[in-house]
């Protein structure tokens, strides 16, 4: 958390005149964040943009119990998706934990894409929202904010109450198990080579062999 996150919150969980002021600081500088927590949910932008509203509501309500130090990322993201889980059911729609595949974009035709290889991607796409569930929650869940909620390792980190080496650890341990339940085939191994690569921080993933299904995939980052 930054310094200004910090302080904004030291003041806003005072109280007083400038707690107002406080909680528009935040706003400023995390509603993008929340808006992206509640579109993991909600496929309706505009509805995703009055329920993020509705957190920031929460928020100012409840900012007096909020403790300073403690993981504010973590107790704003809870707020996040609890106000969109009381949404779907008031609109009685299952929630859904499920992870929508075109968060990561497999699923979108690409310049100089043939029709086979648009047909696969889709397919493929398809197999990661099947098939990430079957992880464990921990393992979804680092995968979710990392690959699909777009958070950086340090946001990540934070908001699962890790060191940052802890989460790329299980990062990597997380994709090594998706390898395992995906589809075999070229392109499988080709996406989880390049999750690992984005999870390593590199341009490229030196020696990097991922197999799927049948055997363990392996990396070797160095």
């Amino acid at each position: 958390m930054t310094d200004n996150v910090e302080a904004l919150l030291t003041r806003a969980a005072a109280g007083g005149e400038g707690a107002a002021d406080a909680i528009a600081g935040l706003y400023d500088e995390l509603n993008d964040t929340v808006y992206n927590w509640v579109r993991f949910y909600i496929r309706d932008g505009h509805v995703a943009e009055d329920l993020s509203q509705e957190v920031w509501l929460k928020v100012a309500q409840n900012i007096s119990k909020y403790r300073p130090g403690t993981n504010f990322r973590a107790w704003l993201r809870t707020i996040a998706k609890n106000t969109t889980l009381d949404y779907l059911r008031a609109v009685q729609r299952r929630p859904s934990e499920v992870l929508y595949a075109d968060h990561l974009e497999l699923d979108r035709p690409r310049v100089g894409q043939s029709p086979e290889e648009y047909a696969e991607k889709r397919a493929l796409a398809r197999a990661v929202a099947a098939h990430l569930p079957r992880l464990r929650p921990e393992q979804q869940q680092v995968l979710t904010l990392r690959f699909f909620d777009g958070e950086s390792p340090g946001s990540t980190a934070e908001i699962m109450g890790k060191t940052a080496g802890a989460v790329r650890t299980l990062t990597v341990r997380a994709l090594r198990k998706l390898a395992e339940v995906m589809p075999a085939g070229e392109s499988s191994s080709e996406l989880i080579e390049e999750l690992l690569t984005a999870a390593a921080g590199r341009s490229r993933v030196v020696g990097t062999r991922v197999e799927t299904r049948e055997a363990r995939a392996h990396v070797a980052t160095r």
